[in-house]
């Protein structure tokens, strides 16, 4: 039920966010990995079983995704506090969005081959280097959508907001997350092993 509840608060989320969006093309853009990923996230769902945890971390994080193709990164109007806050000239919501895609989702990949009988470690390992190429391989894509849909001057810098280092950025944000996460979990683990010994 809890996993059902999160899937229609996605479905009605992407919906009223599809109408008039800042920039469509953008949003054309935004939205064509995550009009393809869904599905295949809900039939892994049905075959690993994710956790409450993991499967709540993936739409929480695909729904920011969704307000940031919605506004555009660069237009994020409810984060330019953060970087008003700093004195920073562009909107970082982007970069907050790669480290959390780190961060969020490296537990979908852990549980998945953990599932497949491979060991503690070696789903670590092989959860981080999905992250890793995963967040390489969306600025692949997100290059191709640019000469796809974006016909207009000002769409590519919107999307690097003028950055010319954005795309290694962003990838270094997913690493770092994945870091966060993979050594928050080991953490984690070691302590309800203690507790289990004692």
């Amino acid at each position: 039920m809890f996993k059902r509840s999160l899937v229609i608060i996605f479905v009605l989320l992407w919906v009223v966010l599809a109408v008039n969006p800042v920039h469509r093309g953008i949003w054309m853009l935004e939205n064509f990995v995550v009009i393809t990923v869904f599905p295949v996230v809900l039939w892994l769902d049905k075959k690993y079983n994710f956790t409450n945890w993991t499967f709540f971390c993936l739409t929480f994080f695909v729904i920011l995704h969704l307000c940031g193709a919605h506004l555009t990164y660069e237009s994020m109007a409810y984060f330019t506090w953060f970087s008003d806050m700093f004195g920073w000239e562009r909107n970082y919501y982007d970069q907050v969005v790669h480290f959390l895609f780190g961060l969020l989702v490296f537990m979908t990949f852990y549980e998945i081959f953990y599932h497949q009988g491979c060991s503690r470690k070696l789903s670590y390992l092989i959860a981080f280097l999905f992250i890793s190429s995963i967040g390489a391989w969306y600025e692949v894509l997100e290059w191709i959508g640019m000469v796809i849909f974006c016909n207009e001057p000002d769409c590519l810098l919107l999307i690097t907001q003028g950055d010319e280092w954005d795309t290694q950025k962003d990838m270094a944000y997913a690493v770092i997350g994945a870091s966060i996460a993979l050594l928050i979990h080991s953490i984690r683990h070691s302590r309800n092993t203690q507790d289990r010994m004692n």
